[in-house]
């Protein structure tokens, strides 16, 4: 059987090869850029994912109104220190607290009666001195009349030697360092160099703030508005001081806050005003030692109220004498000046005062001058007479009605006359011619118009 032949097919001389590709390279061999899809975000198999994005931006959106809102509502509704509050930043910053330091006092006699230490502490109190009376610890206990406390050595050295010529051979330093302690502060003091210095000292049974002044004031001035504040007034200053305010040691509590400022006086002068507040049942005496302005705190003895409101007026320079308030001790020089009759009216008062202090002024006239040549004659007997003679008129000015506005002006003629006195002792021990100079210009201040104290 013969097989069919099969014929070949005739292919042409030009043949062509078929490639399969894809998009993507296609677009490679092309050089054409990708494409992209539309509306992706709408495709229909995404349904899922737009509602979770949706969702998400719709709770966001609803916090950011929501504290919107609040926040409006609470700064219309609530009160502003309630808001405050709220913010860490907004609250007031601690004050800083007072510094403090070791005191230096003289002690002048140990003895084993109260009595006997008392009497002694009162008769150098008489003398214009800053002295009191405390109980030693330990199991001999002895009591101890003391002169201080002083903020320098420097200054309890000048009152040691000043004792010891008046016959106080024995008088020693004591030096009392229970209230030494870093100060604690949460913001930094901002004081310039012309604001007054502050520290508060311990001392046995007692604190004193000092008030250290660029210069030495003129005028002093006390007075206790309220049974829980002190204010002290004390100038004039070179230049005005910066408002501060302090806070008392965590273990102090015969005070709590200190706060300065500046007054305006007449004639462009500037005061130094310090509060100073206290509980009611502290006792407090001010006293200056030069540039020194000196708080004296003492707890109440038995049987005393120590919540009146008082006053008092401190001649520079002449440590205790002269600060004469409710607060002095027994056996001083001199009674306080009597403060008001209050049988009379006020007008008729202030009249009968006038007249009354008159002669007064006139007496004192024709003696200020003596007082420099009787400071330099080194004679006794001059002394003697010069000072018989202000004798006579402290004890008129003593036991004179004083109205209350002259009060001030008043007690500073005392002090003026006391430190007159006391540079006519024999047993003065300092510059008399000094001592004499300082008495006159406490009397030109005394006799002239009181100086009106104004607030900024």
């Amino acid at each position: 059987m013969l097989t069919p032949r099969v014929q070949k097919p005739e292919l042409d001389a030009q043949q062509y090869a078929v490639v399969l590709v894809n998009e993507d390279q296609l677009n490679n061999l092309m050089r054409r850029p990708a494409m992209r899809q539309v509306n992706s975000r709408y495709a229909s198999n995404d349904f899922y994912q737009r509602y979770e994005t949706l969702k998400r931006r719709t709770t966001a959106v609803a916090i950011i109104l929501l504290i919107v809102i609040t926040g409006a509502l609470a700064w219309v509704f609530v009160p502003q220190p309630a808001m405050a509050s709220m913010f860490p930043w907004s609250r007031p910053s601690t004050l800083p607290t007072l510094s403090t330091a070791a005191s230096f006092s003289v002690t002048i006699a140990s003895l084993d009666g109260v009595d006997a230490a008392n009497d002694a502490a009162s008769r150098v109190r008489g003398l214009g001195m800053p002295a009191f009376m405390r109980r030693s610890p330990g199991k001999n206990q002895v009591y101890q009349a003391m002169v201080g406390p002083f903020a320098s050595l420097d200054e309890a050295e000048k009152m040691q030697r000043r004792l010891s010529g008046m016959g106080y051979r024995g008088a020693r330093l004591f030096v009392d360092e229970s209230l030494r302690s870093p100060a604690r502060s949460d913001r930094p003091m901002e004081m310039a160099a012309s604001d007054p210095g502050v520290l508060l000292l311990g001392a046995p049974d007692r604190l004193s703030l000092v008030f250290e002044l660029q210069s030495e004031p003129r005028q002093v001035t006390s007075s206790r508005p309220d049974a829980a504040t002190l204010q002290i007034d004390a100038g004039p200053m070179p230049s005005p001081a910066h408002p501060q305010q302090w806070t008392a040691p965590d273990n102090v509590h015969l005070l709590h806050t200190v706060s300065i400022e500046t007054l305006a006086a007449q004639g462009e002068l500037h005061y130094m005003r310090a509060r100073v507040a206290l509980p009611e049942f502290a006792k407090a005496n001010v006293r200056t030692e030069g540039r020194r302005v000196y708080v004296d705190l003492t707890w109440p003895l038995d049987g005393e109220d120590a919540r009146s409101p008082r006053r008092s007026m401190v001649e520079p320079g002449s440590g205790a004498a002269g600060t004469r308030d409710s607060d002095a001790a027994a056996g001083d020089s001199a009674p306080a000046p009597r403060v008001g009759a209050q049988k009379l009216a006020p007008q008729a008062q202030d009249a009968q005062y006038r007249e009354a202090m008159q002669p007064i002024h006139r007496r004192i006239s024709e003696v200020r001058p003596f007082l420099l040549s009787a400071a330099q004659s080194g004679s006794l007997d001059v002394y003697a007479a010069v000072d018989q003679t202000l004798a006579s008129l402290e004890t008129s000015l003593s036991g004179m009605n004083v109205p209350p506005p002259e009060v001030g002006q008043h007690q500073l003629l005392i002090s003026a006359i006391r430190v007159a006195r006391s540079g006519l002792e024999p047993g003065f021990s300092g510059d008399r011619v000094t001592n004499a100079q300082k008495a006159i210009t406490m009397f030109e201040g005394a006799m002239a118009a009181p100086v009106v104290i104004t607030a900024q």
